[in-house]
């Protein structure tokens, strides 16, 4: 079988996104972005990936900063400082990417040391495929800090638009939902925390991410149902565990979307039962694969139902059907 490259995912994403705004596709949502997932490429074999070398001048660069900070003596930063940064969001040394650059642009956004064109500039970054999509269609690999540091900043972005300092326009919005789109149903890592480097978390950053959108009063309906149908497609297909408080974190995403409006809730219904019936009508071979994929589903469902703020139809959906048990 011929898969999709990465632009033809890209294209059938858009298609799919027309037809959901006009209404020409909402029960069978699910199947139609499962085929998508099912249709891309995929555990490519790896290539490098390369990080920057200038270690010594990031590290340098954010003593400076750090120490322009706490002093009050800071009010602006340089594109060229800036750059250099997000060039290591990505570094395997978790003291550089986690509690250095990521840290730091939270300083940098709560002081509001960065202008509009700035933040516009950084975005534009984080959603490029060379940020987001990092190796993404390769087997596992090191570019994962990259992509899953790309989206908690992003993450943090989004809030801050939303707060108020608006600079997302409608077209980078848009971009916004299709890369979220297409990184979730590429991204194939699910790994936690490892031992020398640190966190990649990259599910629980979705979750983050998938969040602010929820609450987005720009994005219209479709779009967050596209969200959340991806997800829960993607979840159903990650053959790895996710065992590091994912489902938790997801849960608390789905809580607040349903809470926006029932339709949510009547879609998120269609997406559980077809979920059952699939494993009703379905025969798998036995391998770590399918446990780690029935077990994932039991950890986000149960992560569903003791959620205190899930809506009560789901609770009673998943209690009734006892539907939350490998």
């Amino acid at each position: 079988m011929l898969l999709d490259s990465i632009n033809e995912t890209q294209t059938k994403i858009a298609a799919l996104r027309m037809d959901l705004r006009v209404g020409k596709i909402f029960s069978s949502l699910g199947k139609s972005v499962g085929l998508i997932i099912d249709s891309a490429s995929q555990d490519l074999p790896v290539t490098e990936v390369k990080v920057p070398q200038d270690e010594d001048d990031v590290v340098e660069l954010l003593k400076i900063i750090n120490e322009q900070l706490g002093k009050g003596d800071m009010d602006e930063i340089s594109d060229d400082n800036i750059n250099l940064l997000m060039d290591h969001l990505g570094s395997f040394k978790a003291q550089i990417r986690d509690g250095g650059v990521f840290t730091l642009f939270g300083d940098l956004l709560q002081y509001d040391i960065l202008t509009k064109n700035q933040k516009i500039m950084i975005f534009d970054r984080l959603i490029s495929d060379q940020m987001l999509l990092s190796h993404i269609n390769e087997t596992q690999n090191d570019a994962a800090y990259l992509r899953a540091y790309t989206l908690i900043l992003l993450a943090t972005l989004i809030y801050i638009d939303r707060a108020g300092t608006t600079f997302i326009d409608p077209k980078r919005r848009s971009r916004l939902v299709n890369q979220i789109v297409l990184y979730t149903m590429l991204e194939n890592d699910t790994r936690g925390y490892e031992d020398g480097r640190g966190w990649i978390h990259a599910y629980t950053h979705l979750g983050n991410v998938l969040d602010e959108l929820a609450s987005d009063e720009k994005l219209v309906r479709a779009d967050k149902i596209l969200l959340m149908c991806t997800v829960i497609e993607k979840i159903k297909r990650l053959k790895t565990p996710l065992i590091y408080g994912e489902s938790i974190r997801l849960a608390v995403y789905i809580a607040d979307q349903l809470y926006e409006d029932d339709v949510y809730q009547q879609f998120l219904l269609i997406e559980l039962r077809e979920w059952r019936r699939s494993l009703e009508t379905i025969q798998m071979r036995e391998s770590s694969a399918m446990w780690n994929a029935l077990f994932n589903r039991q950890r986000f469902l149960q992560a569903l139902v003791l959620n205190p703020d899930m809506a009560n139809s789901i609770v009673e959906y998943l209690e009734d059907s006892n539907d939350f048990t490998v």
